[in-house]
């Protein structure tokens, strides 16, 4: 019995493996350039849409970056949402020229929660597009001009390119921004250049059409608003682009406990989408768009990963029950965590010398990423049993100006 227990472990390792090894695959992509776009003549108008829960210290500062923005003024407004506050956002909001509403509504938390509210409260109609950031943000001057080439060139959603605010507070936020530039590098870049969609928008910094919406406005349900709209936008057969030179800045958690709370909810909200978003893509497979398969590949990743985690921790179970000696099984494990660790730090210094950034501090974030990547694989486990879709905010206290954004990265 234990030695066909110990065969399926195996099999489901190997099929698990199979998932991993296509990703590699499709992101070895990763040395290529996008082409420009070219200038336009046309300046499309942008509804620009802030979230904000007390987010007193930090919305100033996004606001001054907007409105640096190297785009006609007159073709953009700021919509800052306070959503629950108990500060002076909203305050904060209007004294700096933006377009402010204010949410007190009980029940669901969250970005998602307020999304759904302000489109069907205050649907900005006479707009062409929306760009969507977080308070925490600030923007690069030249971002909505980047996006305005992105629809000029019929791309109706598209991703910009994120990079830590803070990078140097913690080595969690350092470790953090590894990870948004390991996403941008081996996850979009190498999709686009494959002329295939970005399988999620990232929550933050992203431009869509409003005529992508429809008349229904903003419909997710999901603790991951972003990825099921992404999901959804796939599905109905847009393209998602990446825009590498629309840059922007966002505030990581400066604690590990912080950190791991933001991405267990990301884990549970991306297994909650594959029973609403995989039928939907699946389908669009078989109208002829390819990319949904691959974006249905993707959101199957959180359960494949803990699937892989949950096998071969069983499959040390039932070796030590055939009789393996705990010695070797232990020696094992020692082998593989330390050539594992090594081989992730490695990885965090190619993406460091890649993305061409530097910070203070980021040997400490480039020692922890390893441990910081482990820890999400431990999580995806646990969301195999147990899924809690409740919104933790997440305190913002970083407040830097865009010029102290770039520098941290120089």
């Amino acid at each position: 019995m234990v030695g066909v227990l110990l065969w399926v472990c195996t099999l489901g390792l190997v099929l698990t493996g199979l998932y991993g090894a296509y990703q590699v695959v499709v992101s070895s992509r990763f040395t290529g350039d996008l082409p420009v776009l070219p200038e336009v003549a046309k300046y499309h108008r942008f509804a620009v849409l802030v979230f904000a829960r007390n987010e007193e210290r930090v919305i100033g500062q996004l606001l001054a970056s907007l409105r640096a923005q190297d785009y006609p003024a007159d073709a953009f407004d700021v919509f800052v949402t306070a959503d629950n506050c108990t500060d002076a956002t909203a305050d904060v909001a209007r004294a700096a020229g933006a377009i402010t509403v204010e949410r007190s509504a009980a029940g669901a938390r969250g970005k998602g929660a307020a999304l759904n509210w302000f489109f069907a409260e205050h649907f900005p109609r006479g707009y062409d597009a929306c760009v969507v950031f977080d308070a925490d943000n600030v923007v690069d001057p030249r971002f909505l001009a980047a996006m305005n080439r992105q629809l000029a060139a019929g791309h109706q959603i598209a991703t910009g390119y994120r990079m830590g605010k803070n990078p140097s507070s913690s080595w969690v936020a350092g470790a953090s921004t590894l990870f948004w530039l390991m996403q941008t590098r081996f996850f979009h870049l190498p999709r686009a250049l494959r002329n295939l969609p970005c399988t999620s928008v990232g929550g933050t910094g992203f431009m869509f059409a409003l005529r992508v919406l429809g008349a229904d406005g903003w419909r997710t349900s999901s603790a991951c608003e972003d990825i099921e709209f992404t999901l959804q936008a796939i599905a109905a057969g847009h393209f998602v682009a990446l825009a590498t030179d629309a840059i922007f800045y966002d505030e990581q958690p400066l604690t590990f406990w912080q950190s791991l709370k933001q991405r267990y909810r990301w884990s549970v909200g991306s297994v909650q989408l594959i029973r609403t978003s995989v039928p939907k893509l699946l389908a669009s497979v078989g109208r002829g768009q390819l990319g949904a398969l691959d974006a249905a590949l993707y959101i199957i990743g959180v359960v494949v990963g803990g699937l892989s985690g949950l096998l071969w921790v069983l499959s040390l179970g039932l070796g030590l029950a055939s009789g393996i000696g705990p010695g070797r099984t232990l020696l094992g494990i020692l082998a593989s965590s330390i050539v594992g660790y090594l081989v992730l730090a490695a990885f965090g210094v190619l993406v460091a010398r890649i993305e061409h950034v530097r910070w203070p501090g980021m040997a400490k974030a480039i020692l922890g990423f390893p441990i910081w990547l482990f820890s999400w694989s431990v999580i995806n486990v646990v969301v195999l049993f147990y899924r809690d879709p409740t919104w933790h905010t997440v305190p913002h206290s970083e407040a830097l100006s865009l010029a102290e954004a770039e520098l941290e990265h120089r």
